[in-house]
């Protein structure tokens, strides 16, 4: 009896994801005053949302990523301070993950400028800081 359930399993997740189109909202919102930009970068479908700055707290930001593949290659999200003396951005944090799925997934910004992921979806994370 378990022979049938167990194929099924098996060709189930024996199923690569790389074929299924995502449309997800990427939001992002921050909770410090602090000045900063974030950077958002999906190789796979060659997507890239640079310069999205916050001036505030409670600013929110969202980026549609639609496509296929979405997830053969990990997401990149940086974040940027501004420096007071050279007014150039030098970068906080860099985190990476593979995202599929239709959905969305929202990451917060607080007083560290790391990207902190608060909330998804319909949206599947692998392989890099944000797992589930």
């Amino acid at each position: 009896q378990m022979r049938p359930l167990l194929v099924l399993v098996v060709a189930v997740f024996g199923l690569s994801f790389e074929a299924i189109p995502c449309d997800i909202d990427v939001k992002l919102n921050s909770k410090t005053d602090k000045k900063f930009r974030v950077d958002l970068f999906v190789p796979s479908l060659k997507v890239k949302a640079d310069n999205i700055i916050f001036n505030k707290k409670d600013q929110s930001k969202k980026i549609n990523v639609k496509g296929d593949d979405c997830d053969t290659q990990k997401w990149m999200i940086q974040s940027f301070k501004l420096n007071d003396e050279t007014h150039e951005w030098d970068e906080v944090q860099n985190v990476t993950a593979k995202f599929f799925g239709n959905g969305y997934i929202k990451f917060i910004f607080n007083d560290d400028l790391a990207p902190s992921l608060q909330d998804k979806v319909g949206v599947w994370s692998s392989e890099g800081n944000f797992w589930g």
